[in-house]
């Protein structure tokens, strides 16, 4: 696990976060399109980002009956997603302060929502592609692990929640 310093566009808002692994998930809904103004792609964080002692205290907005998207009160940028029925955390890989040899250690492991992806947008690699129906029905977060293994995109590797970790 890795702990790594996020700050939004204006500088108001520092937080640190632990990560697991470097994994990111590009989200295709339109509530993240709307968000992010594209592809949202995001880290899943090992627990809540922890604000620096200096910062205010993000708002949020109740983005659905399952999600907190949290912003900076200075500048308006996405801080985080909070998915509130399993307390889980996804923060845009950008706002993290990453080192070279981290930047070469992200890894597009899925994409998630890809029924409302637009045509004009094609990402390319070997991963899972998952529709909303599909990330919707995996009653446990170890589903996705099997998906991804049984179709084998990710030999040696599996997914715990939504976060990929050394086979």
């Amino acid at each position: 696990m890795q702990t790594f310093t996020g700050r939004c566009l204006c500088g108001q808002s520092h937080f640190t976060v632990d990560v697991e692994m470097l994994d990111v998930y590009a989200c295709h809904c339109t509530l993240c399109q709307k968000w992010s103004g594209g592809i949202a792609m995001y880290l899943e964080a090992c627990g809540q980002p922890q604000l620096d002692p200096f910062s205010p205290e993000p708002p949020y907005f109740s983005s659905s009956s399952r999600g907190e998207r949290y912003f900076c009160s200075g500048c308006g940028c996405p801080l985080w997603f909070r998915l509130t029925d399993t307390d889980r955390y996804f923060i845009p890989w950008t706002l993290l302060e990453l080192n070279e040899v981290d930047r070469r250690r992200l890894i597009l492991a899925a994409e998630i929502y890809t029924e409302t992806q637009p045509a004009f947008w094609r990402l390319t690699g070997q991963y899972a592609r998952l529709s909303g129906k599909e990330v919707e029905e995996m009653d446990s977060p170890c589903q996705l692990a099997h998906y991804v293994i049984g179709v084998g995109l990710l030999p040696g590797r599996y997914v715990i929640g939504v976060g990929l970790l050394p086979g």
